[in-house]
């Protein structure tokens, strides 16, 4: 977490509410204006108090790379433990740039492509458009302004951190948490089927190629990661077989925009980037991690496509490799379950069937079953400064290792079995 930053005390009375907030064009004004207008809790209980101090910091984690997620901390003058917070996420790429001067990669390559305004536009409409359709827990926004040329684009949202946290990426979740995952997801695209399809079809196109722009972005985080791995033996035969085949961009934009449809599933919204770094796991009265959902956060890269999409790339990104596999044995039928329920055990409402979602399943992991040790090394160095005991950066790195290895074994069982068709067609 950044160094803690207070507003410049002016006297007895307040503070100089009119300077900005750090490097950014907002100002401590601006914050509570918004708060006043658009936040009903803060204008009935707090809106009328004088202000003693304001503080905020970037609590990000190393993890916002297309943004900053500032949390303020306001307290007033009448009370020396009251205080109220609030969330404002300003679009950028300086943490990017910081943890990817470590990593190898081509600062070019991935900006070219990843269009910031765009990206923030797309959060932005999200939020007002469709957020309340999916009925999961997402946070309050109170207003949003679009990035351009002329003026800084943010978000201003309501504070979670007090009901959940965020897990790093060298963490595994748990079978429950995959499970209470699979039901919000389950309940999210019910409630798309159901609803009418002009409200939401064909306007989220806009990043429908996923990450298929950035493979070469992450074909040059290879060599770093088998330096750092002290396992290149492991990786060597798999990376001279495939290395094709995975940083095939043709294969990508085929999985994010077709192969659901061949299969004739029904599209859905994507989250498209569903970590665990942007899931809120609650918390109980200790500050203890639970295994309930708190809020779904960070939608910046959402898009229309498969059903089958957000859960093979949790599964691939957040689970170790013997959580995934056992949870492999049991979560396309769960969800199909958790459908059926949702439509109130009318079957015949449910437009999948069991063998579509699982044949999709095995395209998506496909498409980022080679990408979890690249990704990991660009997450590592989004953390590893603020990580002192050596013991525990060297178990991350292991952690990411043996998770990795167990993700080309099982690809490399699917493109040598039944998905071989596929590996014949795009392995070039």
């Amino acid at each position: 977490m950044s160094e803690e930053k207070v507003a410049t005390e002016l006297n007895n009375d307040g503070f100089d509410l009119s300077q900005k907030i750090g490097d950014y064009s907002f100002t401590f004004q601006w914050l509570l204006d918004s708060l006043k207008e658009n936040d009903i809790k803060f204008r009935e209980g707090y809106g009328s108090r004088k202000i003693e101090k304001i503080t905020f910091s970037d609590i990000s984690d190393g993890q916002g790379f297309f943004s900053a997620v500032l949390r303020f901390i306001i307290t007033f003058m009448d009370s020396k433990t009251d205080f109220y917070t609030t969330i404002l996420k300003i679009p950028g790429t300086a943490s990017f740039r910081k943890a990817n001067s470590k990593s190898g990669g081509n600062n070019e390559i991935f900006e070219a492509v990843a269009n910031i305004a765009s990206i923030h536009k797309h959060e932005c409409d999200f939020y007002s458009e469709i957020a309340t359709i999916l009925d999961i827990p997402i946070p309050k926004v109170y207003k949003t302004i679009e990035l351009t040329s002329e003026q800084e684009g943010c978000i201003h949202m309501e504070d979670l951190t007090t009901l959940g946290k965020t897990m790093s990426y060298f963490e595994s979740v748990n079978l429950t948490q995959i499970k209470y995952l699979i039901q919000k997801l389950a309940h999210m695209h019910k409630r798309l089927l159901e609803t009418d399809e002009s409200k939401w079809k064909n306007k989220f196109m806009k990043h429908r190629k996923g990450f298929s722009e950035i493979t070469t972005f992450f074909g040059d985080l290879v060599e770093p990661f088998l330096q750092k791995c002290k396992r290149r033996e492991a990786f060597e035969p798999f990376l001279e077989k495939y290395r094709k085949f995975a940083f095939n961009k043709d294969y990508m934009i085929y999985v994010h925009q077709q192969s659901y449809q061949d299969l004739g599933l029904k599209p859905v919204i994507v989250h498209g980037d569903i970590k665990s770094g942007n899931i809120l796991f609650a918390i109980d009265s200790n500050g203890d991690l639970q295994n309930e959902i708190a809020a779904i956060i960070d939608w910046q890269v959402l898009r229309e496509g498969s059903p089958m999409y957000d859960l093979a790339y949790f599964l691939a990104h957040n689970a170790d490799g013997v959580v995934r596999r056992q949870a492999e044995t049991f979560a396309i039928e769960y969800y199909y379950q958790c459908l059926v329920k949702e439509f109130k055990g009318d079957e015949t409402k449910v437009p999948y069937t069991i063998e579509q979602l699982q044949k999709d399943y095995n395209y998506v992991f496909l498409t980022q079953a080679f990408f979890i040790p690249f990704l990991a090394v660009f997450m590592f160095n989004g953390i590893e400064c603020k990580i002192k005991n050596q013991g525990i950066k060297d178990a991350f790195f292991d952690f990411i290792t043996l998770k990795s290895i167990h993700a080309f074994e099982d690809a490399d069982r699917l493109l040598t079995n039944e998905m071989k068709d596929v590996l014949e067609k795009y392995n070039y």
